[in-house]
């Protein structure tokens, strides 16, 4: 299994990292048939001046709720 490494902007509650960790898990157990208990996921939080992502071009705006 590989390590996901998930970038978020502070401020977000225990409940809605567990949503994102379990949703993402899910995936890559049915995409990649990983073994369920197969799991290494870390989450970095940062302040809001600290993660700089700008629309490339698709002309849309992006939210303080962005996942890289």
């Amino acid at each position: 299994m590989p390590l996901l490494r998930f970038d978020v902007i502070e401020g977000r509650s225990e409940e809605e990292l567990n949503v994102l960790l379990n949703t993402a898990h899910d995936a890559m157990v049915e995409a990649f048939d990983v073994p369920e208990r197969d799991r290494y996921q870390i989450v970095h939080t940062h302040k809001a001046h600290e993660m700089v992502i700008q629309d490339t071009g698709l002309g849309f705006k992006r939210s303080k709720d962005i996942v890289l």
